[in-house]
C-alpha cells in the first residue's frame, strides 16, 4: 500500500508541476503577443495623430499664404492698409512686410 501510495504522489507531484510549467509558458508567451500588439497599436496611433497633425498644420499655414495672398492683392488694388488689416486679420507691420517684399 504504501509502495502505492508513493507512486500516486509522485504522480501527481509530476502532474501538477507539468501544469504549473505549461501555464506558466503560456503566460509568458501571452505576455509577450499581448507586448507586440500593444507596441504595433502604439505606433498605429502615432502615425495617426502624426498625419492628423501634420494635416492641421499644413491647412493652417495654406490658410496663412492664402490670407497673404489676398492682402497683397488688396494692396496692389489700393486699398487702405488699415481695411485690409481688419479684413485679414493680419497686422499694419506684417502688411509693411509683405508690400516691401513684393516692391523690393
Amino acid at each position: 500500500y504504501l509502495d502505492s501510495l508513493k507512486v500516486y504522489r509522485d504522480n501527481a507531484n509530476t502532474f501538477n508541476y507539468a501544469i504549473e510549467e505549461a501555464q506558466k509558458k503560456g503566460w509568458e508567451a501571452g505576455l509577450a503577443e499581448g507586448r507586440a500588439e500593444g507596441r504595433a497599436e502604439g505606433r498605429a496611433e502615432g502615425r495617426e495623430e502624426g498625419r492628423e497633425e501634420g494635416d492641421r498644420k499644413g491647412h493652417a499655414r495654406g490658410r496663412e499664404e492664402e490670407k497673404r495672398g489676398n492682402a497683397l492683392k488688396m494692396i496692389e488694388e489700393g486699398i487702405p492698409l488699415d481695411t485690409v488689416s481688419r479684413i485679414t486679420g493680419l497686422s499694419a507691420e506684417e502688411l509693411q512686410r509683405l508690400r516691401n517684399a513684393e516692391t523690393g
